[in-house]
């Protein structure tokens, strides 16, 4: 029965059957509200009870969230005894509104009860007594057949309070079978106190103090989790993480194998960068309130790397920048010196050969922290002797380390030999005896040079002549004054003075080996490091076969001069011919590989020329005859003539072709004279070659008169 049914007033009945229906139709309804008050409130109790037994089971909250659904429980129960049940028996009963409900269950009294109650002892003009009188004779009537069960829904009521007595019979029975469990329930959820609920399964989280883990931000977190249980391990266990994004699960992988009752779990949170909740979840047992609060990890600020050199190479203590490759000269004395972002517990430096292994080949060159701040960690590598792998580790106050090992390579780069790139200027395959050597080239060293020299060695002709024999070894060395110690970088050019080999004694036949040589001032490994050029291996002529050989070079320049003009004239023919620009610009082609074949012959000649002055053969005659009769003139036609000639094929239209090849006649002509020159000077030295040949031939015959001489007086005595 709801509380619309209920009526507001009292009204007497005329009638003592009447009457009588509705008192106990009055009285059948307060036990009613009553036994549905009270079966809320049982049903409310004990589902509240068996809630806050199972959330709290579940959920282990703290003391406020408890103390919050105590409210709301009792705030509900108070809610269900006020509402429905003390304001409900305040309120009177009718008894017009009561035979209203009678009405509603029992058709049959077709309004006549409750027109007999609402008349009854009243005075209406408007009323008949008598219709009055019948109809609530017919009301009296049907009292006898009126239905308590169908006014009060007996059935519903029934089990809503068979539903109370069993809520309260299983809190009955709980606290029967399980007092302890009902004790801790009561002492959680009724006195707020902070007793754990006993649990068959036991969980412990590693690293977390206080249910506080300090991580290092970006680093990937490991939780490792020892599970035990009565009945053996849980089979999963569940890390739950809360991040501002929500909740996320994942099942934790076994590591390694069951011990006893117990199992190991773990999972690798990867890359944190935020705090997290964490929760831990195995069996029956809960971890709550786990947190991993992301903090900086240390790092370095900054790095400083001092070296002071070997003692023989001086100079400063070097800072080189720190990169992953630090390059210092080999033999120095390092410093290291490393300062972290925040304050230190521990720090390490430590090195390994490149090339060994990690740990095993480590060795300790520098712990800390030191300073104001304790944020200094140094160190100290004696002897860089060779290539070395540095290691900095730091450790903070919160026991984090750097993510990963600071690590750089110590380069210990070795004193490398003096490099000499020289070359003999003006030297071919021979010398004659009263040869001068000029060197031109550079000579270094990557620290410094101490000096350099040339090493002339002489060799003895393959069969020579009766004499004193030459030995093997036989030479001398000439330092190169030039190269003073101390300086990297020395440049060889044609003003130095240059080599000697007159004092050796030369005689033709000979083979002279020269090379350059240079040191520095190295004093590791036991010495200094030489370096050296190649060795040039020259025969040593005669001046006649010198100049023979020099002469034979200017017969192959000519007749490569005389290709070039060659090449020249039949580019001006087709120019001629064609009369068109592409005929001009194909003639500036022919133009263009004129200038580079006579350029080239031009610098020949020269080199010829010095090659007389290195061998002691140079006459004002050759100087006038290489020089300004052949290299001078071909110069200025290399420089000057044929350039502007490709400059103007270049620029030149088809109806200028003419003019153009008029300037190109001009310039063939001045090739050819000097061609004409050379031939010229060709036939003179063919004359003097002859005259050489017919000396040589008398020489001969005289050798050969003299040597049969000789053998007739042998014969002759013997």
């Amino acid at each position: 029965m709801s509380s619309a049914t209920i009526p507001a007033a009292t009204v007497t009945p005329a009638s003592g059957p009447l009457r009588h229906l509705l008192a106990d139709v009055r009285r059948r309804a307060r036990t009613w509200i009553w036994i549905e008050s009270l079966a809320w409130l049982a049903l409310l109790a004990g589902g509240g009870f068996w809630a806050s037994l199972a959330f709290d089971w579940c959920v282990e909250p703290p003391p406020w969230v408890r103390a919050a659904l105590l409210v709301a429980t009792a705030a509900c129960l108070l809610w269900v005894l006020v509402g429905r049940l003390v304001v409900r028996l305040a309120v009177p009963l009718r008894d017009d509104a009561l035979a209203v409900i009678v009405e509603r269950s029992h058709p049959e009294f077709r309004d006549g009860l409750s027109t007999a109650i609402s008349l009854a002892g009243r005075r209406r003009e408007d009323v008949d007594p008598t219709l009055l009188a019948r109809t609530t004779a017919a009301a009296e009537a049907l009292v006898s057949r009126v239905d308590r069960r169908r006014i009060f829904r007996h059935r519903s009521l029934s089990l809503l309070a068979v539903a109370a007595v069993a809520a309260v019979a299983t809190i009955a029975g709980f606290v029967a079978l399980r007092p302890a469990v009902a004790g801790v329930w009561v002492r959680r959820s009724l006195l707020l106190r902070d007793e754990p609920w006993p649990r068959r399964t036991a969980l412990e989280v590693e690293g977390f103090v206080d249910g506080v883990r300090k991580v290092a931000r970006g680093a990937d977190v490991d939780v490792i989790v020892q599970a035990r249980g009565a009945d053996g391990p849980p089979a999963a266990v569940d890390l739950r993480m809360r991040s501002p994004t929500g909740w996320k699960t994942a099942r934790m992988g076994t590591r390694g194998g069951v011990d006893g009752q117990s199992q190991t779990f773990g999972h690798v949170i990867e890359a944190v960068g935020e705090d997290l909740r964490l929760e831990v979840r195995g069996g029956d047992a809960r971890l709550r309130n786990l947190r991993l609060l992301v903090v900086a990890p240390p790092a370095t600020e900054a790095i400083e790397i001092r070296g002071v050199p070997p003692e023989y190479l001086g100079g400063p203590t070097r800072t080189p920048p720190v990169s992953r490759l630090v390059s210092l000269p080999r033999g120095s004395r390092v410093a290291i010196d490393c300062r972290a972002t925040k304050p230190l517990a521990a720090g390490r430096i430590t090195v390994r050969p490149v090339g060994t292994v990690p740990g095993v080949d480590t060795v300790l060159v520098g712990e800390g922290p030191a300073g104001p701040s304790g944020t200094l960690v140094a160190g100290l590598v004696d002897v860089l002797d060779r290539d070395l792998v540095v290691t900095l580790e730091l450790v903070d106050t919160d026991g984090l380390t750097n993510r990963e090992p600071i690590t750089f390579t110590l380069l210990a780069v070795p004193d490398e030999q003096p490099r000499v790139a020289a070359r003999l200027r003006g030297i071919s395959t021979a010398v004659t005896p009263h040869a001068r050597l000029p060197l031109e080239g550079t000579i270094s060293d990557d620290h410094a040079l101490a000096a350099a020299e040339v090493r002339l060695a002489v060799q003895p002709p393959a069969a020579a002549p009766a004499g004193p024999a030459v030995p093997e070894s036989a030479g001398r060395t000439v330092a190169i004054s030039k190269v003073r110690g101390g300086l990297p970088l020395v440049e060889l050019s044609a003003d130095d003075p240059p080599v000697e080999v007159e004092p050796l004694g030369l005689v033709p036949g000979m083979r002279l080996a020269v090379t350059v040589a240079a040191s520095d001032a190295c004093t590791l490994d036991g010495g200094p490091q030489i370096g050296t050029s190649d060795t040039w291996t020259l025969d040593v002529v005669t001046p006649e076969a010198m100049q023979a050989m020099l002469e034979a070079r200017e017969i192959v320049l000519r007749r490569r001069y005389e290709a070039a003009i060659e090449d020249f004239a039949q580019g001006r023919e087709r120019l001629t011919r064609d009369g068109t620009a592409d005929a001009a610009a194909r003639f500036g082609e022919a133009v263009a590989r004129a200038t580079g074949e006579t350029a080239e012959i031009a610098a020949a000649f020269r080199d010829i020329r010095l090659e007389f002055a290195n061998n002691a053969l140079l006459t004002a005659e050759l100087e006038t005859r290489l020089i300004t009769q052949i290299a001078a003139p071909l110069t200025a036609i290399a420089t000057a003539d044929l350039p502007g000639l490709a400059t103007a094929c270049r620029a030149t239209p088809a109806v200028a072709v003419e003019p153009l090849g008029r300037r190109a006649d001009e310039v063939l002509a001045r090739m050819r004279a000097v061609l004409a020159r050379m031939m010229e000077l060709e036939s003179f030295n063919e004359l003097i070659e002859r005259l050489r040949g017919v000396i040589r031939t008398q020489e001969e015959i005289r050798a050969e008169t003299l040597r049969r001489q000789k053998q007739r007086a042998r014969e002759a005595l013997e």
